[in-house]
């Protein structure tokens, strides 16, 4: 099997499971390493690559073992202790490479056109990268998927005009209050995705924003970018009631704001309106506190109901962008299919070299009475002489090779296969 048959993506998104279920596959940074570590000393694959984010959990690699991946994933439980295999999709080949590409240009997003999920992908090609786990299919793989990307955000409209997440807060705070003037605002993690809401919220005419992070210097660092204020971390409790809009964006693997403290914080406001926003995956404001008189929580799944209307905005241009993503994955599958046939054209080659060498020993009764010189000139002919003999075939088995036809590939190399 050539190793470009063996390239497969395999995971999940928030097109087939909810925010319930990749909160429970979701991968820190050590956890990435632990699996890419873990999968290739096992021999499910040659090479890996992880993609974890707050919308997908998915595998890029050179597979194997088919059903050790599947006994990985079988390791997940949903939130029922159910298995998670009906929430997953497996790509093979073309479809693999396809999906990558879609997914690095932002054309499988949550919110179509944003630009964060092209940073979490070389964030996951420098993982695998430092783990050594791209080889020859994985790690061109990696390097046309930004290419494509940049194609992508520079030759079409994808990027123009979107609805972005931070935008989708605001319609949602907007549909609460009805304006944000004198509002309040904390938000828990300085995270790229609370960011971006936290500022369309500030744009938007807020009065004020509280910012919390466990480590206080990036809140620092925050509230002098932005103009907000910063808080202690260990006194979540204490500012919540002052906050008519909450945001969670943190990595935590648990929830850091409990539905007592949000029920502390209502009695204190007297119970006036709070609207939260739980931005993390796994999630940090419990979901219980949606069951509180005057909470309103929404979680990241929640936001794809507010940019559906955007998404239909963008339509051609995504047409256009698919378009790209067909055509550079052609040329990708066709590259892949010349890297497969370039190891067995180099066995070819040393098996003709060989034989060349051969006949030339045996031939000791012509070749003993020729000078140094001579010989020389008789080695450099020889080789010429198979090089030319050779490059019509080389050049067949190349081309049937870039159109797929493997059947002709195969009749083309069985003859050399009898002389190894």
């Amino acid at each position: 099997m050539a190793a470009s048959d063996k390239l497969m993506a395999v995971g999940l998104s928030h097109h087939t499971a909810p925010v319930e279920v990749r909160e429970r596959v979701s991968m820190d940074e050590t956890t990435v390493r632990r699996t890419l570590a873990r999968l290739r000393s096992e021999g499910a694959v040659d090479e890996l690559m992880v993609l974890s984010t707050c919308n997908r959990v998915e595998l890029y690699g050179t597979v194997n073992d088919e059903e050790a991946l599947r006994s990985f994933f079988g390791e997940f439980r949903g939130p029922a202790g159910e298995r998670i295999d009906p929430y997953l999709y497996w790509y093979r080949e073309r479809e693999a490479v396809q999906h990558l590409f879609k997914v690095a240009s932002s054309l499988d997003s949550l919110v179509l056109g944003e630009p964060q999920i092209l940073g979490q992908v070389k964030e996951a090609v420098r993982l695998a990268e430092e783990e050594t786990s791209l080889g020859k299919i994985l790690h061109p793989l990696a390097r046309r998927t930004l290419s494509v990307a940049k194609r992508v955000r520079s030759e079409t409209d994808i990027g123009k005009s979107r609805v972005g997440i931070g935008n989708a807060g605001v319609d949602l705070a907007m549909q609460i209050f009805g304006g944000l003037q004198g509002k309040k605002a904390m938000l828990v993690g300085v995270g790229e995705m609370g960011r971006q809401v936290a500022q369309a919220l500030m744009t938007a005419g807020l009065d004020e924003l509280l910012v919390a992070n466990r480590t206080f210097e990036r809140s620092l660092e925050f509230a002098e970018e932005t103009g907000a204020t910063p808080v202690p971390y260990d006194r979540l409790q204490d500012y919540l009631a002052r906050a008519d809009i909450v945001l969670a964006a943190t990595g935590a693997q648990r929830p850091i704001i409990t539905a007592e403290m949000v029920r502390q914080s209502l009695r204190q406001r007297r119970y006036h309106t709070v609207f939260l926003i739980d931005l993390s995956v796994p999630r940090n404001i419990e979901p219980s506190v949606d069951d509180l008189e005057e909470a309103y929580l929404f979680n990241i799944d929640d936001l794809s109901q507010v940019v559906e209307e955007g998404r239909k905005a963008r339509m051609e241009a995504a047409a256009a962008a698919e378009r790209l993503v067909t055509e550079e994955t052609d040329r990708f599958l066709e590259s892949l299919r010349t890297v497969d046939v370039n190891d067995d054209l180099r066995k070819v080659m040393q098996t003709a070299e060989a034989m060349r060498k051969a006949e030339i020993e045996r031939s000791t009764k012509l070749t003993r009475t020729l000078e140094p010189k001579q010989m020389k000139g008789l080695d450099a002919l020889t080789k010429a002489l198979v090089k030319k003999l050779l490059h019509r075939q080389m050049m067949a088995i190349r081309t049937a090779a870039r159109n797929g036809d493997l059947e002709r590939v195969q009749a083309l190399l069985e003859p050399w296969e009898d002389e190894t």
